[in-house]
């Protein structure tokens, strides 16, 4: 029967759906006859019976000791529609509050050892192929110590793809490795060796990558989540503006 199916959408149960529609064809009627037309158990009539007063949906009256019961008007329906929209829109900001939330949450990854970083770097290529950008500060050289030639491949690699970058070094390099330098592939500024780091951080559309090069594997982890590399961009920014030519 259509209706039961409509009043399920509503909410209802399928033997709250037909006790209300026995209700409707009924009118002011005892139990009995309620019970007889739905095939349902007394005790569970009077339970149904009782819901549906509760969501106002029906009604009772004793007449001669004798409990009748009526079937509210069918537009009672759009009345609770009415409520569930109210009580939606009343919790809809916050809801939608927490789905921004939920899509802002950070995916952190980590990589281990020379294969899992250049997993990291092949991936970085591909997603700044091509014309991209990345910055990248704490660099102390250590990346191609650690990754040997694939190093001279990835410069290559970014020069091919015409992918910017913007690099603070640690001002020792100029002296002990001057050769990276010169081979490194991008725009270039430095900061003092008091402010040197052995954490290499790579900056890219919305993901960070952080190179510990010094672990025993050496890792990258990757954390992905726009407000994060949004607030190290700006961190960059600043610190490009003091670092030297």
């Amino acid at each position: 029967m259509p209706e039961i199916e409509v009043l399920e959408g509503l909410g209802l149960s399928e033997a709250e759906a037909k006790v209300y529609l026995a209700l409707i064809e009924t009118g002011s009627t005892l139990a009995g006859p309620i019970i007889k037309k739905t095939g349902l158990h007394r005790g569970t009539t009077y339970q149904i019976l009782q819901r549906l007063k509760e969501k106002g949906l029906a009604s009772s009256v004793i007449k001669g000791k004798k409990q009748y019961f009526s079937a509210a008007e069918p537009e009672r329906f759009l009345d609770i529609l009415k409520e569930k929209q109210r009580k939606l829109q009343e919790i809809l900001p916050n809801l939608k509050e927490k789905s921004r939330i939920g899509k802002e949450l950070q995916e952190i990854t980590v990589y281990s050892g020379v294969k899992g970083i250049r997993s990291v770097m092949d991936k970085m290529l591909e997603e700044l192929n091509p014309k991209g950008e990345y910055y990248d500060f704490g660099v102390s050289g250590l990346f191609k110590e650690v990754m040997k030639e694939y190093w001279d491949l990835w410069q290559k690699q970014k020069k091919k793809y015409k992918i910017k970058s913007y690099v603070i070094f640690n001002a020792e390099l100029k002296k002990k490795n001057p050769e990276l330098i010169k081979d490194y592939y991008g725009e270039t500024r430095f900061h003092p060796k008091e402010y040197s780091s052995i954490t290499d951080t790579i900056i890219y559309k919305d993901t960070v990558v952080l190179f510990i090069w010094t672990a025993k594997p050496p890792i990258a982890v990757v954390i992905k989540n726009k407000d994060n590399a949004e607030s190290y961009k700006n961190q960059f920014r600043l610190m490009w503006k003091y670092a030297k030519k």
